[in-house]
């Protein structure tokens, strides 16, 4: 219904800068869906959709970048703007266009030594309760709140996970 890819950059990557690393999602299923980029709080765990990223060396196994955990629990309210239709086929990345956020994970991560890191992201939208899309603070209510959830409806639950994505550093 979904593929989750990474995108890496070809060859060596230089120390001492984080790779550029862009994300894909792609609708593979027979019908329209519904989707949401990182938002406030996606990353962190804080609120769906999760986008969950990590950057491991592969030498050791030893995981050298996740998202930090969150500062404070309150995260922006979901906007219709912020959902979008994906057509049987189409794709977009999450991490850029309007109401979307980087992936601080990726983006922050700078290598402090040579070797292979291998960059993973899953994707949850399993949220028990739609209610769990919505956010913390200024929350709509009324119409503007059943529009959104009825959109939230059409988000297929799911986790998937990207085909990890090997970096060497030099």
């Amino acid at each position: 219904m979904l593929d989750l890819v990474l995108y890496g950059p070809s060859g060596t990557q230089p120390l001492g800068r984080p790779a550029p690393v862009r994300v894909e999602i792609r609708n593979t299923s027979g019908r329209e869906i519904w989707i949401a980029g990182v938002l406030d709080g996606s990353e962190s765990g804080l609120r769906f959709p999760r986008y969950l990223p990590a950057v491991t060396r592969t030498e050791d196994g030893v995981v050298v970048a996740r998202p930090a955990p969150a500062e404070d629990p309150l995260v922006g309210p979901l906007r219709r703007g912020d959902l979008r239709r994906l057509a049987p086929g189409e794709s977009f990345d999450p991490t850029t266009g309007p109401g979307c956020l980087p992936l601080m994970t990726f983006a922050h991560f700078v290598p402090e030594r040579s070797g292979r890191c291998r960059y993973t992201l899953t994707l949850n939208t399993e949220a028990a309760r739609p209610e769990d899309w919505l956010g913390g603070f200024g929350l709509p209510n009324g119409i503007e709140r059943e529009e959104l959830l009825a959109l939230v409806a059409r988000v297929p639950r799911t986790t998937v996970t990207a085909a990890p994505l090997d970096v060497d550093f030099r």
